[in-house]
């Protein structure tokens, strides 16, 4: 039996198992996923697929997600996907590229709960605070700079639900290619002005910064944990 060159059977091989992932249900994704993050009612393939919700940590993160293979950036040698999915009652959508190069998002419009980042700090995850936020991106990628814009809206706590909502804020970052960069915060107060700017480094997931919470009234179910952070000025301070 004469033996094929051992080029083509790596060729042949490649090409099975780029058939076999493409054609393997999207839903074996969810073996390698950390338990964390939970993908509810995961339908189609790599190319053309959907599921119902993403959760973290058991809550709801996006609703109604699908994804849709693009064949036109084949002409540029690389594979793109439009992703679309819903929360809060907005339609979030973006645009998956994958090149030589690295993966980037492109026309970045999400809509995402806030309570899963603000329980990431221990201060923020005792005040329960909730909100709306969309982020926004011309460009997201790990080798280039980039602008992402963080609205807030909607913004409120369980423990201060007489009071009604706090108001709005935005939050820009700006990251260079080296993964340094900085943010800021800013608001358009009713009852609870924040501010505050710092750095970080994505590369060795280190962050910094100030942010000023200041009550233009006593808020009730809130203001006791308030009164618990430093002062700064005639607001409270809470370090990063």
């Amino acid at each position: 039996m004469k033996r094929l060159p051992r080029r083509v059977l790596i060729t042949a091989l490649a090409v099975f198992s780029l058939f076999s992932v493409i054609r393997a249900p999207v839903s074996l994704v969810t073996l390698w996923l950390p338990k964390t993050i939970q993908l509810k009612n995961v339908e189609g393939s790599l190319w053309n697929g959907s599921m119902s919700a993403i959760g973290v940590d058991g809550m709801i993160v996006q609703e109604r997600v699908e994804w849709h293979f693009r064949p036109q950036a084949l002409m540029s040698g690389a594979l793109a996907w439009a992703v679309s999915g819903r929360f809060g009652g907005q339609a979030s959508a973006l645009s998956l590229t994958l090149r030589g190069t690295g993966a980037q998002l492109n026309e970045v419009s999400v809509y995402l709960p806030l309570e899963p980042l603000a329980a990431l700090h221990p201060k923020l995850k005792l005040a329960q605070l909730g909100a709306l936020l969309h982020v926004t991106s011309g460009r997201l990628s790990l080798h280039a700079p980039i602008k992402v814009a963080v609205d807030v809206d909607r913004a409120f706590s369980p423990l201060a639900a007489q009071s009604g909502q706090f108001g709005s804020y935005r939050v820009e970052v700006e990251v260079a290619a080296d993964g340094k960069g900085r943010w800021t915060l800013s608001s358009s107060p009713v009852l609870l002005s924040a501010t505050g700017a710092g750095q970080f480094d994505v590369n060795r997931r280190l962050i910094d910064g100030r942010l000023v919470l200041t009550p233009s009234a006593p808020i009730p179910g809130l203001s006791p944990l308030l009164t618990q952070l430093p002062r700064a000025g005639d607001g409270y301070l809470i370090t990063l």
